[in-house]
C-alpha cells in the first residue's frame, strides 16, 4: 500500500539527477535540474526555460509529485509549441 505523505518536508531528493524534475523547498514549483555544483548546490530551471537565479541548496530539492511532474511537461509543451507564432 502506497501512502499519501502529507507535506513536502519529508520528500527531501537524495541521488539527484541532471534534467529530471523535483519541487523548489521554498516554492514547491515544479523546476528541472540543469546543473549539479558539488559541495554548494544546484541550478534549477522552470518549465519558461528561466532558472531560479542563484544557487540551491541541497536540502531544498524535493522530490515532484506525480501531478507536479506532469503540469511541469505540459506547461512546457505550450512555450514550447511554435506553432502559436507566426512566420
Amino acid at each position: 500500500m502506497i501512502m499519501k505523505l502529507e507535506t513536502h518536508e519529508s520528500w527531501k531528493a537524495n541521488n539527484l539527477k541532471l534534467g529530471a524534475i523535483y519541487a523548489h523547498r521554498h516554492t514547491l514549483e515544479p523546476m528541472r535540474l540543469i546543473n549539479i555544483i558539488p559541495c554548494q548546490g544546484v541550478w534549477m530551471e522552470n518549465a519558461e526555460g528561466d532558472s531560479y537565479g542563484e544557487t540551491i541548496k541541497f536540502e531544498d530539492v524535493l522530490y515532484a509529485t506525480l501531478d507536479e511532474v506532469q503540469d511541469f511537461l505540459e506547461d512546457l509543451r505550450v512555450f514550447s509549441n511554435n506553432s502559436l507564432v507566426k512566420p
